[in-house]
């Protein structure tokens, strides 16, 4: 059984990566018939999936105490399975219609994140004696499947046949149901606890620091072709680089960091990776060569690895009977600090207040409060 519930956490925690950022992959598909949406539309379809995952994740806690965990799992894979049979069925509808399939598509794979991520999070840390190396290793392959989501649907959309993708995905999806039904998971200490206790100052602190550490990677990977292309004037394709550096970076130290977790204690590597994304949010500005550039955001890659899924894994460990709430507290959190470093700071970028450059400055001061955050909540989490 242990195996069956090992494959039931990872594949979910992959096919999440996979689905979440299949929107964005087919952006240049939706600019056309049957959808023919332009930039504003576009950007409306990420409002409901952001307020879905957060609403999902903020509800979890109480789904879980009705269906637990693997309950709660079940249902953000079904809602994923809704919203790519949605954005299937919008290829065959006019206009209109395909883009009130989009924002439903939208909707439920928020949805389905918030609940499948806030599941998979606490269903790793009970699959081995190392929580926080589980934890890290699903966070690893649900940044994998953000990242090799663009590179199969680029090459399904030159032939036409991206309908394929997230087919294959449903169908995967409905895998993970299957192989889920019947398994118990080990969390006997969250069942029955109290979910009006009050929250722990620990938690509070735990989700601030979700907060800031979002909003600092929502700063890089939703701006660094944008820095690079068009602030800095360097090549489309040093952008792109410098994006997949970032997100090849931030995965493979992770993957690390799972492995060596009695080289670097995870509260140590807590309170002061937060320091690196500071140091490389300031040198962005002052670099002025595309190799530097790329070589900057590589740099916030590996300093933003590991903050979250350690995050997680010290929270959950520190309030163990009340785990359904931090995972969903946390996974909220993130999204919050998600949807702030990309449409904030659009709404500033755009106003033209401030340059890229002068926001990643002050961004670093976001960093630095994160250390503070993540050592206040470490000790607090000791204290309790």
């Amino acid at each position: 059984m242990h195996h069956r519930s090992a494959v039931v956490v990872y594949a979910a925690a992959t096919l999440q990566g996979l689905s979440f950022t299949l929107v964005p992959a087919l952006a240049t598909e939706f600019s056309r018939a049957p959808y023919a949406i332009d930039a504003r539309a576009f950007g409306v379809l990420f409002i409901p999936l952001t307020l879905g995952a957060v609403v999902a994740a903020a509800a979890t806690p109480l789904l879980a105490r009705k269906f637990e965990m693997v309950g709660v799992l079940g249902l953000g894979v079904i809602a994923n399975v809704l919203g790519l049979l949605a954005l299937l069925a919008s290829v065959v509808m006019p206009r209109e219609g395909a883009y009130v399939l989009l924002l439903a598509d939208t909707t439920a794979l928020g949805v389905g994140f918030g609940l499948n991520f806030s599941a998979v999070n606490e269903l790793a840390s009970t699959l081995s004696t190392n929580a926080t190396r589980s934890v890290t290793i699903a966070n690893v392959l649900t940044g994998l499947g953000t990242a090799v989501t663009p590179l199969f649907v680029g090459g399904l959309v030159i032939r036409g046949l991206w309908p394929v993708w997230p087919a294959l995905l449903a169908a995967a999806f409905v895998g993970v149901l299957v192989l889920s039904y019947g398994w118990k998971a080990p969390s006997v200490a969250t069942r029955g606890s109290k979910l009006r206790r009050p929250i722990s100052r620990a938690l509070v602190l735990f989700g601030i620091a979700a907060v800031l550490y979002a909003f600092c990677e929502g700063t890089f990977s939703s701006w660094a072709t944008t820095f690079v292309h068009v602030d800095r004037r360097f090549s489309l394709v040093s952008g792109e680089v410098a994006l997949s550096g970032f997100w090849f970076a931030l995965t493979g130290t992770r993957l690390l960091m799972a492995f060596t977790t009695r080289v670097l204690q995870p509260p140590l590597a807590f309170m002061t990776f937060p320091i690196a994304i500071g140091a490389a949010l300031l040198l962005l500005p002052v670099w002025n060569s595309a190799l530097l550039l790329v070589i900057g955001f590589i740099v916030g890659g590996i300093a933003c690895s590991i903050v979250f899924p350690y995050g997680m894994s010290l929270a959950l460990s520190a309030m163990p009977d009340d785990k359904n709430r931090v995972a969903g507290v946390l996974v909220a959190a993130l999204m919050t600090g998600e949807g702030l470093g990309t449409f904030a700071i659009g709404a500033v970028r755009g106003s033209g207040f401030a340059s890229l450059a002068d926001i990643y400055r002050l961004s670093a001061i976001v960093a630095f409060a994160l250390a503070i955050v993540a050592t206040l909540a470490r000790r607090a989490s000791t204290a309790a």
